[in-house]
């Protein structure tokens, strides 16, 4: 499960699907103590690795199976849908950066 890693707070499955797989960010304010978190690497590489495997299917994989166009859009919209309500808020962790960006001077 997801963590705020300043506070601990362990977030719901409500608050992952909301607050992040929802609404995609680069950042999200966490909703115990307001500090801004960041989704882990490790969060975006199963985030691209998913995609990409969700394209295979969708674009390969369901025109060869040759089924009607209304059951693969259904097909299709299952995977989307599997993918957004289960595998981002169920892979997600977060972690804090510190971009020590120094000023040039």
């Amino acid at each position: 499960m997801a963590k705020c890693p300043m506070c601990g707070h362990q977030w719901t499955y409500r608050q992952k699907l909301l607050g992040y797989a929802l609404k995609p960010r680069t950042r999200i304010k966490c909703p115990d103590c307001k500090e801004y978190i960041e989704p882990a690497t490790v969060s975006i590489i199963f985030d691209y690795v998913a995609v990409i495997v969700l394209a295979l299917l969708v674009f390969i994989v369901i025109p060869f199976m040759h089924l009607p166009v209304a059951t693969s859009v259904l097909f299709t919209g299952v995977l989307i849908a599997l993918y957004i309500f289960l595998f981002i808020p169920l892979t997600v962790k977060f972690k804090k950066y510190d971009y020590n960006m120094k000023t040039p001077g």
